[in-house]
């Protein structure tokens, strides 16, 4: 296609329009950092509950739980 001096030529594709949107480094590093916390708190608090069921599993109920979690902590 030849182009005539001093015309201008409209682009109407998508690939020539300027976007709205864009890049940002730090916002996406934030994101990922966020993600990444949250998923090991996630993980952590899994965990927690994990262990906090079987020790109601191994000892005589919630009592003997809270019973058993004074022994270890004081030492009686």
């Amino acid at each position: 296609m030849m182009e005539l001096a001093g015309t201008k030529i409209k682009h109407n594709h998508a690939a020539f329009e300027g976007s709205p949107h864009r890049a940002n480094i730090d916002d996406d590093m934030s994101l990922a950092g966020i993600t990444v916390v949250i998923a090991l708190a996630s993980l952590i608090g899994l965990w927690g509950l994990t262990c906090l069921a079987s020790g109601l599993l191994n000892s005589d109920g919630l009592i003997g739980l809270g019973l058993s979690w004074i022994s270890a902590v004081f030492g009686f």
